[in-house]
């Protein structure tokens, strides 16, 4: 049988055993049930990391209607349940979303070397938004190309 180990304050067997890890740095202490009293190790507040993990999630601000997905799961996973959750966690996560899935809109999957479909849908939009705003600006060559690029993209479209 091996031999229990010391307290380290005055050589008792130990019953109490503390461990802390202070920037990836492990310090263990070991206490006898006289000494862990005497340094406060039974009091209840040096023990609260179970109360910690235990407690209860806060309540969801956002739910999605498809997928029941929310913004508490997505804050969990950082991944959204379906593609209606881009819309509607759009506006509340629009940063966080930028900074986990590198995107504001989504654009869906596709076979490596082609283009999401999504992903042309948007471009398509923003031409045209840009095309629009590039006529109001009387800026006839910039529209001209955004007119070339909505075409092209719009045939893109049409043969998938």
């Amino acid at each position: 049988m091996p031999n229990p180990l010391k307290c380290s304050v005055c050589d008792a067997v130990a019953t109490v055993h503390l461990t802390q890890i202070v920037q990836g740095k492990v310090t263990k202490v070991d206490f006898c049930e006289a000494c862990a009293a005497k340094g406060g190790a039974g009091d209840a507040a040096v023990f609260k990391l179970a109360e910690a993990v235990n407690a209860a999630a806060p309540a969801p601000a956002i739910t999605c209607p498809t997928c029941g997905f929310t913004d508490v799961e997505f804050r969990r996973r950082g991944r959204l349940g379906c593609p209606s959750c881009w819309e509607v966690f759009g506006v509340a996560l629009n940063g966080l979303l930028a900074k986990v899935q590198h995107e504001t809109q989504h654009v869906g999957r596709a076979p490596a070397g082609t283009v999401p479909v999504g992903q042309l849908r948007h471009r398509l939009l923003a031409a045209q938004q840009e095309m629009t705003a590039a006529i109001a600006a009387e800026d006839y060559e910039a529209a001209a190309k955004l007119r070339d690029e909505v075409a092209r993209i719009a045939a893109q479209l049409d043969a998938l």
